[in-house]
């Protein structure tokens, strides 16, 4: 997987889900290719050459790398308080006088927490790709804190991170940026688009159920003979656009699991320019939404079977 992300990410979980089984063990890194994009190496103390084996925690210089190597306070849980005492010392103004006493504050105690110091390791996975990563993790809610925080890591220093399985194998295979797949033209019931669809399908997720439930999806679609018209922009990423000419509707299909089929006119499709889920649900600007459960089918159906009776009238 290849995201960007601007800052940081509030929670790793949902760039987990549509990848992952729960309790599967993971690694969050990139390859030694994109590593070396960062222009932060060297700020970091992260070496430009790859050494196997070779481990580094990056210099503590912004929030998620400071917070690595040195932790963070808080309150001691329950709460209790300490006297300390602080050598105040300083020249008064007025008269140049150099005042020097110890002053006694009553502050509550705190201890560090989330020390957890994590380091870049330089390995190379079964197919002698050159990988570097954050240790192995857990998709498990006990280890969802530090997988944010690994993950934060990665954001900081090069804004990009990948997910990768516990054998190192990336979680979707490389070089499989939606933004750059070019998606077959034609109709979607001509065998050879069909199957390049699927094929598409299975480098977005390793999931065989949720590749299944995919390919169900395309083969009920297929029975409308809908055209392939390209990919969701922006907030529709991994979404693929199917054009009904004749029922005067755009159909926005995801590969991924757990979200929902989008069905929008032509006219509020192509003239109002989609931008993103939330744009397209505080406008209102969809025909209908069917979220992808088991009433999925029968409500898609349904819903053909109305606009195909309309456009009969």
């Amino acid at each position: 997987m290849s995201q960007k992300f601007r800052k940081r990410i509030r929670k790793i979980d949902k760039h987990l889900q549509f990848y992952l089984s729960e309790n599967d063990n993971y690694y969050i890194g990139l390859l030694f290719e994109d590593y070396l994009k960062s222009p932060n190496l060297d700020k970091y103390g992260l070496p430009k050459d790859f050494f196997e084996d070779f481990n580094q925690i990056p210099n503590p210089i912004g929030s998620s790398t400071r917070a690595n190597k040195n932790g963070f306070y808080v309150r001691k849980q329950p709460e209790e308080k300490e006297t300390i005492t602080r050598q105040i010392e300083y020249f008064r103004k007025r008269d140049g006088a150099h005042i020097k006493y110890k002053r006694e504050y009553y502050v509550y105690k705190k201890i560090i927490l989330h020390q957890f110091k994590i380091q870049l390791m330089f390995v190379v996975n079964e197919h002698g790709q050159q990988i570097v990563i954050g240790e192995k993790l857990n998709y498990s809610s006990v280890d969802f804190l530090k997988g944010t925080h690994v993950a934060n890591i990665f954001c900081e220093i090069f804004n990009d991170f990948e997910i990768f399985d516990e054998n190192l194998n990336p979680a979707i295979h490389f070089n499989t940026k939606f933004d750059e797949i070019i998606l077959p033209s034609g109709k979607l019931g001509e065998l050879n688009n069909f199957e390049d669809l699927v094929q598409i399908g299975k480098r977005f997720s390793n999931n065989e159920e949720h590749n299944a439930a995919y390919q169900k999806r395309l083969q009920i679609l297929k029975e409308f003979n809908p055209d392939i018209r390209g990919k969701g922009s922006n907030g529709f990423f991994g979404y693929i656009v199917f054009g009904f000419k004749d029922l005067n509707i755009i159909i926005l299909e995801t590969m991924y699991a757990g979200n929902a089929t989008y069905i929008f006119t032509v006219e509020d499709f192509e003239q109002k320019v989609i931008k993103d889920k939330q744009t397209v649900l505080n406008e209102k600007l969809h025909l209908a939404r069917f979220f992808h459960h088991d009433n999925w089918e029968i409500n898609l159906r349904r819903f053909m079977q109305k606009v195909k009776d309309k456009k009969s009238i």
